[in-house]
């Protein structure tokens, strides 16, 4: 489907690019959560100046450079760009006709679906985060009539796993961008 062919992004292989798409997002999700469990006084994940509104005032600004920085790729006239990844290159299996073919993946092509991956997932968390803004209270009192306190509190925890796993994600690719624009676009292949 063509609406979401930037989650191509996920079918990349390298022996390390595992760490930043789960590695370190789940470790520091499960680090968060374990904190917001054992705090006497939470922090505020779905009211007012709460975490997913923090983080949605965030994304209205990252969609932007996200889209920004994707259309600068794509457009960019460093001949270095064109050249395959150093090292061990980043690979996508691809159908070529009725064959699968495993590519090697070139910077500027890595960069595309990285950034454009970051476009679609920081505007997926966006609306995410709106919806659950404004559904908040209905379903927190549907909880709370339906359930217990730990019912409440269980959800709460799994929420904050959950979208803060998605919200690490984007942040280590998002670092992972930023080292590939900022540092090693400019070095030579070695």
């Amino acid at each position: 489907m063509k609406l979401l062919a930037p989650l191509g992004y996920l079918k990349i292989r390298h022996d390390e690019k595992w760490k930043y798409d789960f590695g370190y997002p789940v470790l520091g999700a499960l680090m968060l959560t374990i904190c917001y469990g054992v705090m006497s006084v939470p922090f505020s994940i779905l009211g007012k100046g709460g975490l997913v509104p923090q983080v949605n005032g965030l994304l209205q600004v990252l969609i932007g450079f996200y889209i920004a920085a994707l259309a600068a790729v794509a457009t960019f006239s460093n001949p270095a760009i064109d050249e395959l990844m150093a090292g061990t290159p980043p690979t996508i299996k691809e159908q070529y006709r009725e064959n699968w073919l495993v590519v090697p993946l070139k910077r500027r092509r890595f960069l595309c679906y990285l950034f454009g991956y970051l476009a679609l997932l920081s505007f997926s968390v966006f609306g995410f985060g709106l919806a659950v803004s404004l559904f908040t209270d209905s379903v927190i009192n549907f909880i709370i009539l339906h359930s217990s306190p730990v019912v409440l509190k269980c959800f709460k925890v799994m929420f904050l796993f959950i979208y803060s796993t998605v919200l690490l994600n984007l942040v280590t690719t998002t670092l992972l961008g930023l080292y590939y624009l900022s540092i090693r676009i400019h070095q030579p292949n070695l």
